[in-house]
Protein backbone atom coordinates (compact mmCIF):
# COMPACT_ATOMS: atom_id res chain seq x y z
CA UNK A 1 0.00 0.00 0.00
CA UNK A 2 1.27 3.33 -1.14
CA UNK A 3 0.40 6.53 1.42
CA UNK A 4 -0.17 9.59 -0.44
CA UNK A 5 3.32 10.95 1.00
CA UNK A 6 5.01 8.23 -0.68
CA UNK A 7 2.71 9.02 -4.12
CA UNK A 8 3.12 12.47 -4.63
CA UNK A 9 6.96 11.87 -3.79
CA UNK A 10 7.29 9.45 -6.39
CA UNK A 11 5.24 11.70 -8.73
CA UNK A 12 7.31 14.10 -7.92
CA UNK A 13 10.49 12.24 -8.95
CA UNK A 14 8.80 10.96 -11.52
CA UNK A 15 8.29 14.37 -13.30
CA UNK A 16 11.03 15.42 -12.40
CA UNK A 17 13.13 12.65 -14.70
CA UNK A 18 10.43 13.17 -17.41
CA UNK A 19 11.49 16.86 -16.88
CA UNK A 20 7.80 18.60 -16.85
CA UNK A 21 9.58 21.13 -15.27
CA UNK A 22 10.20 24.14 -12.66
CA UNK A 23 12.14 26.53 -11.41
CA UNK A 24 15.81 26.29 -13.32
CA UNK A 25 19.16 25.39 -12.42
CA UNK A 26 20.85 26.96 -14.70
CA UNK A 27 24.72 26.31 -15.22
CA UNK A 28 26.78 29.09 -13.57
CA UNK A 29 29.45 28.23 -15.10
CA UNK A 30 28.92 29.79 -18.12
CA UNK A 31 27.84 33.31 -16.59
CA UNK A 32 31.19 34.54 -17.67
CA UNK A 33 31.41 32.28 -20.78
CA UNK A 34 31.36 34.35 -24.22
CA UNK A 35 30.62 31.60 -26.55
CA UNK A 36 27.85 29.98 -23.83
CA UNK A 37 24.60 29.92 -25.91
CA UNK A 38 22.11 30.17 -23.05
CA UNK A 39 23.94 32.10 -20.36
CA UNK A 40 20.74 34.31 -20.64
CA UNK A 41 18.81 32.59 -18.83
CA UNK A 42 20.82 33.64 -15.62
CA UNK A 43 20.65 37.28 -17.26
CA UNK A 44 18.51 38.34 -20.16
CA UNK A 45 21.31 41.41 -21.00
CA UNK A 46 23.97 38.51 -22.05
CA UNK A 47 21.74 37.58 -25.16
CA UNK A 48 24.36 38.68 -27.61
CA UNK A 49 24.76 35.73 -30.36
CA UNK A 50 22.45 34.36 -32.56
CA UNK A 51 21.58 30.28 -32.60
CA UNK A 52 18.99 28.19 -33.00
CA UNK A 53 18.89 24.86 -30.74
CA UNK A 54 16.16 22.53 -31.65
CA UNK A 55 14.98 18.96 -29.36
CA UNK A 56 16.67 19.13 -26.44
CA UNK A 57 19.37 21.53 -27.40
CA UNK A 58 20.36 22.42 -23.50
CA UNK A 59 20.19 19.71 -20.42
CA UNK A 60 21.44 20.75 -16.92
CA UNK A 61 20.36 18.15 -14.40
CA UNK A 62 22.03 19.31 -10.73
CA UNK A 63 21.45 18.58 -7.05
CA UNK A 64 22.62 20.28 -3.73
CA UNK A 65 22.40 18.86 -0.07
CA UNK A 66 24.30 18.56 2.73
CA UNK A 67 23.53 15.02 2.83
CA UNK A 68 23.90 11.81 0.16
CA UNK A 69 23.04 8.34 -0.54
CA UNK A 70 26.21 7.42 1.74
CA UNK A 71 24.59 8.43 4.65
CA UNK A 72 21.25 6.40 4.60
CA UNK A 73 22.34 3.29 2.45
CA UNK A 74 25.43 0.99 3.69
CA UNK A 75 26.98 -2.18 2.16
CA UNK A 76 27.04 -4.96 4.03
CA UNK A 77 30.01 -6.69 4.53
CA UNK A 78 30.35 -10.40 4.01
CA UNK A 79 26.50 -10.51 2.22
CA UNK A 80 27.44 -10.95 -1.50
CA UNK A 81 24.00 -11.53 -2.58
CA UNK A 82 21.88 -8.84 -0.82
CA UNK A 83 25.13 -6.17 -1.05
CA UNK A 84 22.90 -2.86 1.11
CA UNK A 85 21.05 -1.81 3.95
CA UNK A 86 19.56 1.02 5.00
CA UNK A 87 20.27 2.84 8.06
CA UNK A 88 17.56 1.15 10.39
CA UNK A 89 19.49 -2.21 9.90
CA UNK A 90 20.22 -2.90 13.66
CA UNK A 91 23.90 -3.85 12.74
CA UNK A 92 24.25 -0.46 11.89
CA UNK A 93 25.41 1.89 15.16
CA UNK A 94 23.10 4.80 16.37
CA UNK A 95 26.39 7.25 17.26
CA UNK A 96 27.68 6.13 13.89
CA UNK A 97 24.41 7.15 11.75
CA UNK A 98 23.53 10.17 13.76
CA UNK A 99 26.92 11.55 13.62
CA UNK A 100 26.76 11.98 9.90
CA UNK A 101 23.70 14.12 10.44
CA UNK A 102 22.75 17.87 10.35
CA UNK A 103 20.69 19.70 12.31
CA UNK A 104 18.65 20.90 9.03
CA UNK A 105 19.10 18.02 6.46
CA UNK A 106 18.85 19.54 3.16
CA UNK A 107 18.30 17.57 -0.65
CA UNK A 108 17.57 19.66 -3.67
CA UNK A 109 16.99 18.41 -7.01
CA UNK A 110 17.00 20.78 -10.22
CA UNK A 111 16.05 19.49 -13.79
CA UNK A 112 16.45 22.22 -16.82
CA UNK A 113 15.90 21.09 -20.31
CA UNK A 114 15.22 23.36 -23.34
CA UNK A 115 13.24 21.92 -25.71
CA UNK A 116 13.21 24.63 -28.73
CA UNK A 117 15.00 27.76 -28.76
CA UNK A 118 15.69 30.55 -31.96
CA UNK A 119 17.54 33.53 -30.93
CA UNK A 120 17.70 36.30 -34.37
CA UNK A 121 18.55 40.09 -34.60
CA UNK A 122 16.20 42.36 -35.13
CA UNK A 123 13.92 45.25 -33.23
CA UNK A 124 17.15 46.97 -32.57
CA UNK A 125 19.12 44.02 -30.90
CA UNK A 126 19.10 40.34 -30.15
CA UNK A 127 15.32 38.21 -29.68
CA UNK A 128 15.18 34.93 -28.03
CA UNK A 129 11.92 32.72 -28.46
CA UNK A 130 12.53 29.37 -26.49
CA UNK A 131 10.40 26.46 -24.57
CA UNK A 132 11.75 25.38 -21.85
CA UNK A 133 10.91 22.36 -19.10
CA UNK A 134 11.85 22.96 -15.44
CA UNK A 135 11.69 20.84 -12.73
CA UNK A 136 12.31 21.90 -8.92
CA UNK A 137 12.28 19.72 -6.23
CA UNK A 138 13.44 20.31 -2.47
CA UNK A 139 13.08 18.29 1.03
CA UNK A 140 14.68 19.44 4.28
CA UNK A 141 14.34 17.13 7.50
CA UNK A 142 15.89 17.49 10.76
CA UNK A 143 17.96 15.63 12.89
CA UNK A 144 15.14 14.49 15.31
CA UNK A 145 13.40 12.97 12.79
CA UNK A 146 16.03 10.37 11.89
CA UNK A 147 16.88 10.70 15.75
CA UNK A 148 13.42 8.96 15.85
CA UNK A 149 13.84 6.70 13.15
CA UNK A 150 16.62 4.96 14.12
CA UNK A 151 16.60 5.23 18.25
CA UNK A 152 12.96 5.18 18.66
CA UNK A 153 12.63 3.49 22.70
CA UNK A 154 15.64 5.37 24.16
CA UNK A 155 13.76 8.37 24.75
CA UNK A 156 10.20 8.89 26.08
CA UNK A 157 9.42 11.77 23.64
CA UNK A 158 10.83 13.34 20.54
CA UNK A 159 9.63 17.11 19.33
CA UNK A 160 10.25 17.27 15.55
CA UNK A 161 9.73 20.58 13.81
CA UNK A 162 10.15 22.09 10.08
CA UNK A 163 9.66 18.88 7.83
CA UNK A 164 8.86 20.20 4.54
CA UNK A 165 9.19 18.96 0.96
CA UNK A 166 7.89 20.56 -2.36
CA UNK A 167 7.63 19.83 -5.96
CA UNK A 168 7.22 21.87 -8.91
CA UNK A 169 7.03 21.37 -12.47
CA UNK A 170 6.09 22.97 -15.29
CA UNK A 171 7.06 24.13 -18.96
CA UNK A 172 7.51 27.80 -20.28
CA UNK A 173 6.99 29.34 -23.36
CA UNK A 174 9.61 32.47 -23.42
CA UNK A 175 10.25 35.73 -25.31
CA UNK A 176 13.43 37.89 -24.53
CA UNK A 177 15.18 41.21 -25.97
CA UNK A 178 18.49 42.54 -25.25
CA UNK A 179 20.09 45.39 -26.47
CA UNK A 180 22.74 48.53 -26.07
CA UNK A 181 21.75 51.19 -24.30
CA UNK A 182 24.99 52.55 -25.37
CA UNK A 183 28.47 51.97 -25.77
CA UNK A 184 28.36 50.77 -22.05
CA UNK A 185 25.34 49.85 -20.93
CA UNK A 186 22.86 47.00 -22.25
CA UNK A 187 19.98 45.77 -20.64
CA UNK A 188 17.49 42.84 -21.22
CA UNK A 189 14.00 41.53 -19.97
CA UNK A 190 12.50 38.30 -21.13
CA UNK A 191 8.77 37.23 -20.62
CA UNK A 192 7.77 33.75 -19.85
CA UNK A 193 4.31 31.88 -20.12
CA UNK A 194 3.82 28.94 -17.85
CA UNK A 195 2.08 25.50 -17.80
CA UNK A 196 2.00 23.60 -14.65
CA UNK A 197 1.87 20.18 -14.79
CA UNK A 198 2.50 18.78 -11.06
CA UNK A 199 2.73 20.42 -7.81
CA UNK A 200 2.84 19.14 -3.93
CA UNK A 201 3.65 20.75 -0.75
CA UNK A 202 4.36 19.01 2.52
CA UNK A 203 4.70 21.12 5.52
CA UNK A 204 4.66 19.78 9.24
CA UNK A 205 5.09 22.71 11.52
CA UNK A 206 5.50 20.82 14.60
CA UNK A 207 5.26 16.83 15.39
CA UNK A 208 4.97 15.77 19.09
CA UNK A 209 5.81 12.23 19.69
CA UNK A 210 5.60 10.24 23.04
CA UNK A 211 5.82 6.45 24.25
CA UNK A 212 2.09 5.23 25.35
CA UNK A 213 2.35 1.61 26.32
CA UNK A 214 3.71 -0.62 23.55
CA UNK A 215 3.14 2.87 20.73
CA UNK A 216 3.89 6.23 20.00
CA UNK A 217 0.81 8.91 20.29
CA UNK A 218 1.56 11.98 17.86
CA UNK A 219 0.10 15.05 17.71
CA UNK A 220 0.73 17.18 14.45
CA UNK A 221 0.29 19.77 12.27
CA UNK A 222 0.70 18.52 9.10
CA UNK A 223 -0.62 20.39 5.50
CA UNK A 224 -0.26 18.65 2.42
CA UNK A 225 -0.96 20.86 -0.69
CA UNK A 226 -1.17 19.03 -4.36
CA UNK A 227 -2.24 19.30 -7.79
CA UNK A 228 -0.58 16.33 -10.22
CA UNK A 229 -1.82 16.32 -13.39
CA UNK A 230 -5.27 15.19 -13.25
CA UNK A 231 -5.65 12.98 -10.35
CA UNK A 232 -8.11 11.76 -7.96
CA UNK A 233 -7.90 10.32 -4.34
CA UNK A 234 -8.62 6.94 -3.13
CA UNK A 235 -9.41 6.77 0.56
CA UNK A 236 -9.31 4.29 3.45
CA UNK A 237 -12.20 2.85 5.46
CA UNK A 238 -14.34 5.06 6.84
CA UNK A 239 -13.14 3.11 10.85
CA UNK A 240 -10.20 5.18 9.95
CA UNK A 241 -11.98 8.65 9.24
CA UNK A 242 -10.88 11.24 11.43
CA UNK A 243 -13.16 12.53 14.94
CA UNK A 244 -14.71 15.27 12.61
CA UNK A 245 -15.44 13.07 9.56
CA UNK A 246 -12.87 13.87 7.09
CA UNK A 247 -11.43 10.71 5.44
CA UNK A 248 -7.82 9.60 5.50
CA UNK A 249 -5.93 9.88 2.49
CA UNK A 250 -4.64 6.01 1.18
CA UNK A 251 -3.19 6.53 -2.12
CA UNK A 252 -3.71 8.45 -5.31
CA UNK A 253 -5.55 6.87 -7.70
CA UNK A 254 -6.60 7.27 -11.72
CA UNK A 255 -3.53 9.96 -12.70
CA UNK A 256 -4.05 11.00 -16.11
CA UNK A 257 -2.76 13.63 -18.33
CA UNK A 258 -3.86 17.08 -17.24
CA UNK A 259 -2.14 20.78 -16.52
CA UNK A 260 -3.25 22.09 -13.59
CA UNK A 261 -1.58 24.91 -13.61
CA UNK A 262 -1.09 28.77 -15.12
CA UNK A 263 1.63 31.61 -14.81
CA UNK A 264 3.53 34.76 -15.75
CA UNK A 265 6.86 35.79 -14.94
CA UNK A 266 9.77 37.84 -16.03
CA UNK A 267 13.19 38.07 -16.39
CA UNK A 268 15.26 41.19 -15.98
CA UNK A 269 18.77 42.37 -16.58
CA UNK A 270 21.64 44.48 -16.56
CA UNK A 271 25.21 44.43 -17.75
CA UNK A 272 27.61 47.76 -17.16
CA UNK A 273 31.10 48.43 -18.54
CA UNK A 274 33.14 50.69 -15.99
CA UNK A 275 35.72 50.38 -18.03
CA UNK A 276 37.12 48.24 -21.15
CA UNK A 277 38.58 45.43 -19.10
CA UNK A 278 35.50 45.91 -15.82
CA UNK A 279 32.50 44.82 -16.01
CA UNK A 280 29.44 44.58 -13.77
CA UNK A 281 26.07 42.54 -14.26
CA UNK A 282 22.89 41.92 -12.35
CA UNK A 283 20.32 39.68 -13.65
CA UNK A 284 17.01 39.01 -11.58
CA UNK A 285 14.97 35.83 -13.09
CA UNK A 286 11.60 33.83 -12.24
CA UNK A 287 9.57 36.73 -10.81
CA UNK A 288 6.30 35.69 -10.94
CA UNK A 289 3.68 33.39 -10.09
CA UNK A 290 1.98 30.28 -10.93
CA UNK A 291 -1.78 29.01 -10.10
CA UNK A 292 -2.61 25.66 -9.37
CA UNK A 293 -6.45 24.78 -9.79
CA UNK A 294 -8.42 22.38 -7.98
CA UNK A 295 -5.52 21.88 -5.96
CA UNK A 296 -6.62 19.15 -3.17
CA UNK A 297 -5.41 19.76 0.48
CA UNK A 298 -5.14 17.88 3.29
CA UNK A 299 -3.81 18.33 6.84
CA UNK A 300 -3.71 16.22 10.27
CA UNK A 301 -6.01 15.20 12.85
CA UNK A 302 -5.82 15.67 16.59
CA UNK A 303 -3.68 12.69 18.09
CA UNK A 304 -3.15 9.19 16.91
CA UNK A 305 -0.32 6.67 17.45
CA UNK A 306 1.96 5.20 15.62
CA UNK A 307 3.96 1.77 15.86
CA UNK A 308 7.53 3.30 15.07
CA UNK A 309 9.89 2.11 12.43
CA UNK A 310 9.11 -1.30 12.97
CA UNK A 311 9.03 -2.95 9.23
CA UNK A 312 12.76 -3.85 9.20
CA UNK A 313 13.74 -7.65 9.59
CA UNK A 314 16.66 -8.97 9.32
CA UNK A 315 17.41 -12.31 8.18
CA UNK A 316 14.09 -13.38 7.83
CA UNK A 317 12.18 -16.48 6.40
CA UNK A 318 11.28 -14.17 3.51
CA UNK A 319 14.40 -13.64 2.13
CA UNK A 320 12.59 -10.78 -0.19
CA UNK A 321 12.98 -8.58 3.12
CA UNK A 322 16.79 -8.53 2.77
CA UNK A 323 16.94 -6.59 -0.11
CA UNK A 324 17.18 -2.89 -0.56
CA UNK A 325 13.69 -2.62 -2.32
CA UNK A 326 11.53 -3.75 0.07
CA UNK A 327 13.53 -2.41 2.91
CA UNK A 328 12.47 1.06 1.17
CA UNK A 329 8.98 0.12 0.76
CA UNK A 330 8.84 -0.74 3.93
CA UNK A 331 10.01 1.93 5.32
CA UNK A 332 7.52 3.79 2.87
CA UNK A 333 4.66 2.26 4.75
CA UNK A 334 6.11 3.50 8.31
CA UNK A 335 5.76 6.33 6.58
CA UNK A 336 2.31 6.15 5.64
CA UNK A 337 1.12 5.84 9.51
CA UNK A 338 3.53 8.55 10.37
CA UNK A 339 2.45 10.95 8.54
CA UNK A 340 -1.17 10.37 8.79
CA UNK A 341 -4.27 12.98 6.64
CA UNK A 342 -7.51 14.16 6.04
CA UNK A 343 -9.28 15.70 2.98
CA UNK A 344 -9.84 18.89 3.09
CA UNK A 345 -11.26 19.44 -0.03
CA UNK A 346 -9.97 21.26 -3.39
CA UNK A 347 -9.22 24.92 -3.36
CA UNK A 348 -6.82 27.63 -5.87
CA UNK A 349 -3.58 27.70 -4.50
CA UNK A 350 -1.34 30.77 -5.90
CA UNK A 351 2.62 29.82 -5.68
CA UNK A 352 5.60 32.35 -5.83
CA UNK A 353 8.41 30.80 -8.07
CA UNK A 354 11.54 30.82 -6.88
CA UNK A 355 13.36 34.06 -7.57
CA UNK A 356 17.34 33.97 -8.56
CA UNK A 357 19.49 36.93 -8.64
CA UNK A 358 22.82 36.72 -9.99
CA UNK A 359 25.41 39.57 -9.61
CA UNK A 360 28.95 39.47 -11.60
CA UNK A 361 31.74 41.47 -11.47
CA UNK A 362 34.47 40.58 -15.11
CA UNK A 363 37.73 41.38 -15.03
CA UNK A 364 39.96 40.78 -18.43
CA UNK A 365 43.79 41.35 -17.82
CA UNK A 366 44.23 44.73 -19.95
CA UNK A 367 47.98 42.74 -21.46
CA UNK A 368 46.13 39.50 -22.34
CA UNK A 369 42.40 39.79 -23.14
CA UNK A 370 41.85 36.02 -24.13
CA UNK A 371 42.13 35.56 -19.74
CA UNK A 372 39.33 37.03 -17.92
CA UNK A 373 38.60 36.33 -14.34
CA UNK A 374 34.79 36.65 -12.65
CA UNK A 375 33.02 36.65 -9.16
CA UNK A 376 29.60 35.68 -9.11
CA UNK A 377 26.75 35.78 -6.28
CA UNK A 378 23.51 33.54 -6.64
CA UNK A 379 20.79 33.53 -4.45
CA UNK A 380 17.76 31.82 -4.67
CA UNK A 381 14.86 33.44 -2.68
CA UNK A 382 12.42 30.62 -2.04
CA UNK A 383 11.71 30.34 1.72
CA UNK A 384 13.07 27.85 3.50
CA UNK A 385 14.53 26.25 0.51
CA UNK A 386 16.61 29.38 -0.09
CA UNK A 387 20.39 29.42 -0.82
CA UNK A 388 23.60 31.16 -1.44
CA UNK A 389 26.62 31.02 -3.62
CA UNK A 390 29.27 32.55 -3.74
CA UNK A 391 31.88 31.71 -7.09
CA UNK A 392 35.22 32.62 -8.91
CA UNK A 393 36.11 31.72 -12.19
CA UNK A 394 39.21 31.89 -14.88
CA UNK A 395 37.85 31.96 -18.32
CA UNK A 396 40.93 31.49 -21.11
CA UNK A 397 39.37 32.36 -24.80
CA UNK A 398 42.41 31.37 -27.10
CA UNK A 399 40.38 31.81 -30.30
CA UNK A 400 36.77 32.69 -31.29
CA UNK A 401 36.13 28.64 -31.48
CA UNK A 402 37.29 27.71 -28.24
CA UNK A 403 36.75 28.43 -24.75
CA UNK A 404 37.42 27.01 -21.15
CA UNK A 405 36.57 27.79 -17.73
CA UNK A 406 37.72 26.73 -14.32
CA UNK A 407 35.58 27.93 -10.95
CA UNK A 408 34.99 27.51 -7.53
CA UNK A 409 32.63 28.46 -5.41
CA UNK A 410 31.47 28.58 -1.29
CA UNK A 411 27.56 27.89 -0.95
CA UNK A 412 25.01 26.69 1.89
CA UNK A 413 25.51 23.31 1.19
CA UNK A 414 29.58 23.35 1.11
CA UNK A 415 32.59 23.94 -1.53
CA UNK A 416 32.70 22.82 -5.06
CA UNK A 417 34.79 23.09 -8.16
CA UNK A 418 33.53 23.06 -11.39
CA UNK A 419 34.66 23.79 -15.07
CA UNK A 420 33.29 24.06 -18.81
CA UNK A 421 34.41 23.68 -22.69
CA UNK A 422 32.77 25.09 -25.49
CA UNK A 423 33.93 24.49 -29.09
CA UNK A 424 32.29 26.31 -32.21
CA UNK A 425 32.56 23.63 -35.15
CA UNK A 426 31.32 25.67 -37.64
CA UNK A 427 28.05 23.59 -38.30
CA UNK A 428 27.26 23.33 -34.53
CA UNK A 429 28.74 24.75 -31.08
CA UNK A 430 28.73 22.08 -28.16
CA UNK A 431 29.21 22.82 -24.41
CA UNK A 432 29.60 20.33 -22.17
CA UNK A 433 30.14 22.05 -18.10
CA UNK A 434 29.67 21.47 -14.31
CA UNK A 435 29.06 23.69 -11.50
CA UNK A 436 30.06 20.90 -9.21
CA UNK A 437 31.74 17.77 -10.23
CA UNK A 438 30.12 14.60 -9.12
CA UNK A 439 32.41 12.52 -6.45
CA UNK A 440 30.80 8.75 -5.97
CA UNK A 441 27.71 7.95 -7.19
CA UNK A 442 25.61 4.79 -7.37
CA UNK A 443 24.91 2.80 -10.92
CA UNK A 444 21.85 4.52 -10.89
CA UNK A 445 23.98 7.86 -10.76
CA UNK A 446 23.12 9.27 -7.41
CA UNK A 447 25.53 11.04 -5.13
CA UNK A 448 27.43 8.87 -2.23
CA UNK A 449 28.63 11.42 -0.53
CA UNK A 450 26.76 14.48 -1.00
CA UNK A 451 24.20 15.76 -3.38
CA UNK A 452 26.52 18.65 -4.62
CA UNK A 453 26.55 17.90 -8.69
CA UNK A 454 25.80 19.25 -11.79
CA UNK A 455 26.42 18.49 -15.56
CA UNK A 456 25.12 20.92 -18.52
CA UNK A 457 25.45 19.71 -21.69
CA UNK A 458 24.15 21.66 -24.21
CA UNK A 459 24.09 21.73 -28.35
CA UNK A 460 23.43 24.69 -30.42
CA UNK A 461 23.60 25.82 -34.17
CA UNK A 462 24.56 28.81 -35.23
CA UNK A 463 22.45 31.25 -37.51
Amino acid sequence: MKSIFKKYSLVALAATTMALSADAQESRTSYFMQTASFRHQMNPALLDTPYKSLVLGNINVGTTGNVGLGNFIYKLDGNPKYAYTTFLNPSISASDFLSQIDDKNRMDLYVNMNVFSFAFKGFGGMNVLEVNLRSNTNLTLPYEFFEFAKTAGMKKAYHLEDISMRSTNYAELALGHARDINDKLRVGAKLKVLVGAAYADLNVDRMDINMNGDAWSINANTEIKAAIMDSQLEFENANKNAPDGRRRIKDIDEVAFGLPGMGLAIDLGAAYKITDDLTVSLGITDLGMMSWKQTKTASSAGEYTFDGFDSFRVNGTDKTVDRLGPQLEGIGDDLEEMFSVYYDGEEKVNQMLAATVNAGVEYALPFYNKLRFGALYTGRINGVYSWHQGMISANYRPSKWFEINANTSISSTGTSFGGALSMNLGLFKLYVGADRVFGDVSKEFIPIENMNGQVNVGLTLPF
